[in-house]
């Protein structure tokens, strides 16, 4: 099907023809150029990031976050898996529901990949705004550099926590872990919940951080607590708070160059194997690769 008609069925609300589009830019195949040129300038949807350890029930509070805000505007999901685009837990157990009630949900895989997720991510983002989705909610499964690019992609980020993460809460003290501008303790029914509170509660108090951190006790059990965090993101949303939009937006490009970069890796291979034999220089080589760029610099002509 040409791409303006998959477009065209996309806005008309087909999932079927809004997940061809999103895996023609996740993959870049044929097609690819046309349709971010025919995206480029739409509105871009409001975009929550979800991060934190394995097993603090992300899955199932995107669940509940996603019901909350369905009032607010069209809702879509993207869950970035670090292994395979068909695992997920029990966010893709509840896909059937979640889809009933007008979310979108699509699974996105690294593969592995170094770099090259945020482009995906980047570029689904861009597509589902232009197809109209207002709010976007962006799990990060996976750990270390990708999750990273990931949340560089959000206007806010919940940090969700759970009880009986000692060693996680060690992390936070010691700076070692990224916290987001919301921090949830979920499973918030559980006895050992006020421990894990007490602990949160001294590393957020601590004065030299940066900055200041909600916390919201949340349980996805018996419901508690999940309309005071309902509240506080549709404040965010209508109030149009999107974080440190230039700090974040110069991060974005600067690994959207990084990750074009590496996406031509046999090239850069080809040229530091000539510069080695000495047929051409390192600044001839630098200048090869930059004009190998092009098919990004021409989404923007």
């Amino acid at each position: 099907m040409p791409v303006r008609d998959l477009i065209s069925s996309a806005l008309k609300g087909s999932r079927r023809d809004i997940g061809r589009l999103l895996t023609i830019v996740e993959n870049r195949t044929e097609g690819y150029r046309e349709v971010m040129s025919e995206v480029k300038g739409a509105r871009r949807a409001f975009v929550i990031g979800v991060t934190g350890p394995p097993g603090v029930g992300k899955s199932s509070l995107i669940s509940k976050i996603s019901s909350l805000l369905s009032g607010e505007g069209r809702v879509a999901i993207i869950m970035v898996d670090a292994t395979s685009p068909f695992s997920g837990g029990s966010l893709l157990g509840n896909r059937l529901r979640l889809e009933e009630d007008n979310v979108y949900v699509r699974s996105m895989a690294t593969r592995g990949s170094t770099g090259g997720l945020s482009l995906a991510v980047g570029d689904s983002i861009d597509v589902l705004s232009f197809l109209g989705f207002s709010i976007i909610i962006l799990e990060s499964v996976g750990t270390g550099q990708d999750e990273t690019d990931i949340l560089y992609y959000a206007d806010i980020i919940l940090m969700v926590l759970s009880p009986g993460l000692g060693d996680e809460i060690q992390a936070i003290k010691a700076g070692q872990m990224e916290i987001g501008d919301f921090v949830v303790l979920n499973k918030y029914d559980k006895p050992e919940a006020l421990v894990t509170e007490k602990e949160l509660m001294e590393v957020l108090s601590i004065p030299d951080r940066a900055k200041k951190h909600e916390l919201f006790r949340v349980s996805c059990v018996n419901g508690y607590g999940l309309d005071e965090l309902g509240d506080a993101l549709r404040d965010a949303i209508k109030s149009g708070v999107r974080g440190d939009s230039v700090k974040k937006e110069k991060e974005r490009i600067r690994r959207e160059v990084e990750a074009a970069i590496l996406s031509r890796d046999s090239l850069l291979e080809d040229l530091a194997k000539s510069v080695v034999e000495g047929s051409i220089s390192r600044e001839q080589a630098v200048l090869k690769l930059i004009n190998s760029l092009s098919d990004f610099r021409n989404l923007t002509s």
